[in-house]
């Protein structure tokens, strides 16, 4: 049975040349063969370690009459924001798991003139006097060391690939990267979660687990996860198995989304994964690394890649994440600022 790869990704970070070049290949393997790492080694002095998760998460500690004003407008009719903040566990028919999604100006000024386009919605925050002490500075430095890993990563994918690295580094140019929150709450003991929405329950081994997060395949570029000590994440390998996603302290998985594979001619795979639960309380931590909403995805020049009709991200971002249910029902309030055509089915 295939392996997830574990990776030591710290020579990434600094100037040994052959130590680097050994990562880029064992990153390389990992996203060709696989698409699912799980990353260690990063530098001591990014702020991404569990107790900064441990602070950020504390939000899911607001009682519900607090938390309201930051629910997206989709479950809150009275609040302006679309597409940051808030998704209940209302938001889906399964009721179990609730999230806060927050964007790049947790750390920097969103970019002047782009007040129009639902992609650069400022994240509606809280105030500081119900959060933590330093909450916003703690997710604004996590926030930089998660821009900083998946920088890294991709770098490291551009050597193997053999492109400039300008190429993906030019596309982060006032990206609007996603760092989501999720709680996925335990069931009150002998409470058994109803079979009343399609694919509730997954068999893994002989027995039945309900799957908190139904298999699929991440619309993007790269996730970098942190499960916070809580497993229950399996990845499927070339087999066709499900295999689970180890559990290390202040370790990441990553995996390559759908858009990457189809951007490198399905040299790095896009893998499917889901979450099994585990009969307890999960918190779980993804940051979603995307470019900027006007970057043109086109054919990179590697050889033989198929040609495709590029296509902006954020015409691609809007019309994938319309379809999950936090966002069903939106996709009329962002036309499409080109030609757009689904690169998964073309």
């Amino acid at each position: 049975m295939q392996d997830i790869p574990l990776i030591d990704i710290g020579p990434l970070f600094g100037k040994d040349d052959k130590a680097q070049a050994e990562v880029d290949r064992a990153i390389a393997k990992a996203a060709f063969d696989i698409g699912f790492m799980v990353i260690t080694g990063q530098p001591k002095d990014l702020s991404v370690g569990a107790d900064a998760r441990a602070t950020m998460l504390k939000l899911f500690d607001l009682p519900q009459d607090v938390q309201r004003p930051f629910w997206k407008r989709n479950f809150a009719p009275e609040n302006p924001h679309i597409y940051r903040g808030w998704f209940p566990l209302s938001s889906s028919a399964a009721r179990n798991r609730e999230g806060f999604e927050i964007g790049p100006d947790i750390l920097r000024d969103l970019p002047a003139g782009q007040q129009d386009d639902l992609l650069y919605e400022p994240t509606p925050l809280p105030d500081a006097s119900v959060l933590p002490e330093n909450w916003r500075q703690i997710a604004a430095d996590y926030y930089a060391g998660m821009e900083a890993i998946g920088q890294k990563i991709l770098d490291s994918l551009s050597r193997s690939l053999g492109i400039n690295p300008e190429i993906f580094r030019a596309a982060f140019d006032d990206g609007i990267s996603t760092l989501r929150l999720l709680h996925y709450p335990k069931r009150p003991d002998g409470e058994a979660a109803p079979n009343d929405v399609p694919e509730r329950f997954a068999e893994f081994n002989g027995q039945s687990y309900e799957q908190i997060a139904r298999a699929h395949v991440d619309s993007g570029l790269l996730t970098v996860l942190a499960q916070c000590g809580v497993g229950g994440l399996q990845a499927r390998n070339a087999s066709g198995d499900w295999i689970a996603v180890p559990v290390i302290d202040d370790a990441f998985s990553i995996n390559f989304g759908g858009l990457l594979d189809r951007w490198t001619g399905g040299r790095i795979r896009a893998t499917l994964h889901r979450v099994l639960g585990q009969g307890e309380n999960r918190y779980s931590v993804p940051f979603f690394f995307e470019p900027r909403p006007s970057t043109e995805i086109a054919p990179l020049p590697i050889d033989g890649i198929k040609p495709f009709a590029p296509f902006l991200y954020g015409d691609h971002l809007w019309a994938t994440t319309t379809k999950f249910p936090e966002n069903f029902g939106l996709g009329h309030l962002r036309p499409p600022r080109g030609t757009y055509t689904d690169p998964m089915t073309s």
